[in-house]
C-alpha cells in the first residue's frame, strides 16, 4: 500500500497517510493490523493528496 508512517515520539503513536482513498471497513482492518504489528496506537488518515511534515526539533 502506498503510504507514510509516521513515529510519534512525544505521543508514542503512529500515524499512517495515504493518499488511497479507503473504505471505512478496509481503514479500520488496516489500523488494527497495524495496532496489532506495532503494539501501539495507529491512526490512519486517507484520501490525503498532499500534507506537510512540521519537526518542532530544533
Amino acid at each position: 500500500m502506498n503510504g507514510k508512517l509516521f513515529y510519534l515520539s512525544d505521543e508514542n503513536e503512529y500515524i499512517f497517510i495515504t493518499p488511497m482513498a479507503l473504505t471505512p471497513e478496509i481503514k479500520d482492518e488496516l489500523q488494527e493490523d497495524m495496532m496489532d504489528r506495532l503494539g501501539t496506537h495507529v491512526a490512519v488518515i486517507s484520501n490525503c493528496d498532499s500534507f506537510e511534515y512540521i519537526s518542532t526539533q530544533s
